[in-house]
């Protein structure tokens, strides 16, 4: 509306001026009373002194607005020149337009106060840097972690520990790493997190970390708890035997006198005494055999290693094409798909978790294997089958060291696999419905 009047005026203007200088022509050539045309040629110079007028005004209106814009100027005072009504109203949708942005600048100002208090105090440290390295912020708990007042550059940590600059330069988006270090005489476990911003053509790395020694206490103790529970049960199923059998045999020898012969009868309860001594004496060295295999993984031999390779060598080592009961689908995204890993430590888990998979399958069933690249450029390995599954208060317990749901199970096949998979620097995880099947994901990270 504004606008349309200063457009109206302007038009109005023009011609007038038209008019005026067909008139002045008129007066100049065809009138004899050519002295006249010096009124049409004052008012033709008025209206554009007017125009003039107009337009500086509009000029410096605009420009005394878009100065108070970039000057963050929250007082907008648009100086008064007596231009009329339609300059009246632009100036006041201006001061209308200037208030809309001190508002919104307003709010932006708030939510930065809010966004600025909830990183310096959160219970996490946070840390954003360039790719030179040079630090755009550090929160609170970040200082207190790092054990620093002020961080300029990642560069200055490395007189902390050069392990945690490596691990901050080169951990990469969507990685999450935990590092045993030491700041000031006390040991931290971090666990950091990574997520990578481009603003503009600066990449940042924004990374999250937080020292989880508490909790990895705490997970410790109830490992080593359900650990000793089941020590405790396989060794006492093995020994209280041996207690009561020991115990017959010494009553029934006691009443022997030392000048009796011994029965037929007593000599019989003697050797299957001693049988049973012997086999249960077997199955305690076997179970501690079992767990002497816990502790003697190798350290892996890493290379290169093709899925489709070693696919092919896992269906030869169990012969699964001659498994008419189960029907197998390997499957791999891409023909050229690699991990790097030790492969004979692979074979050996791909192995027991199919074995897992073909025990769970009581009848005719399905049990895929499947080989894809993640997002973030991890590669993914799938073992799924449609089992009996994995009741849900047994999930907890599945790679707790002699846990086991089967009746001749040893119980450390999941435990050697996740061991296998942690040195390797992998995943391992499992999801289960009861009744439904079972599905575990191996996930390998991406190598450079």
């Amino acid at each position: 509306m504004i606008y349309k009047k200063l457009f109206v005026r302007l038009i109005l203007k023009l011609s007038l001026i038209v008019l005026l200088s067909v008139s002045m022509g008129w007066l100049l050539w065809v009138s004899v009373y050519p002295l006249l045309a010096l009124a049409p040629m004052a008012l033709i110079l008025y209206l554009f002194y007017r125009m003039l007028h107009d337009l500086n005004s509009t000029n410096r209106l605009l420009s005394q607005f878009f100065l108070a814009v970039k000057n963050d100027e929250t007082a907008l005072n648009l100086q008064h020149y007596g231009e009329g009504k339609s300059f009246d109203a632009l100036r006041e949708s201006m001061q209308g337009v200037n208030q809309i942005i001190k508002d919104l600048r307003m709010k932006y100002q708030q939510k930065e106060i809010v966004s600025d208090a909830i990183i310096e105090n959160a219970a996490v440290g946070i840390l954003t840097f360039n790719s030179q390295g040079m630090v755009e912020g550090i929160n609170r708990k970040g200082r207190e972690l790092l054990g620093v007042h002020h961080l300029v550059s990642i560069k200055a940590l490395l007189k902390t520990d050069p392990n945690l600059v490596e691990l901050f330069q080169r951990i990469k988006a969507g990685e999450s790493r935990v590092l045993k270090t030491q700041v000031k005489q006390r040991t931290l476990h971090l666990l950091v997190s990574c997520t990578c911003i481009k603003l503009g053509n600066e990449n940042w790395k924004l990374l999250s970390f937080t020292d989880i020694k508490s909790e990895m206490d705490a997970t410790e103790l109830e490992s080593w708890q359900r650990l000793i529970s089941v020590l405790t049960h396989e060794i006492m199923n093995s020994i209280a035997p041996l207690t009561s059998l020991s115990e017959t045999l010494v009553q029934t020898y006691s009443q022997i006198d030392a000048e009796s012969v011994i029965g037929e009868k007593n000599l019989s309860k003697t050797r299957l005494g001693l049988q049973v001594i012997q086999e249960q004496g077997e199955g305690l060295m076997h179970f501690v055999d079992n767990y002497r295999q816990l502790t003697r993984i190798p350290k892996p031999q890493l290379k290169r290693v093709s899925l489709k390779h070693l696919f092919e060598h896992v269906k030869a080592l169990l012969a699964l094409d001659d498994d008419t009961k189960i029907d197998y689908h390997f499957s791999i995204e891409e023909d050229d798909l690699l991990i790097e890993a030790d492969e004979k430590l692979m074979v050996q888990v791909l192995v027991n978790l199919i074995q897992n998979a073909q025990h769970a399958i009581t009848d005719r069933g399905i049990l895929q294997v499947l080989a894809s690249r993640a997002n973030e450029g991890n590669t993914l390995i799938k073992i799924i089958d449609n089992g009996v599954g994995i009741k849900a208060d047994d999930i907890k317990n599945i790679f707790v060291p002699f846990f086991t749901t089967r009746e001749n199970g040893s119980g450390i096949g999941l435990s050697i696999t996740r061991q296998i998979m942690r040195l390797h620097q992998a995943k391992i995880s499992l999801e289960s419905v009861y009744g439904e099947g079972c599905k575990v994901e191996l996930n390998f990270p991406s190598y450079n």
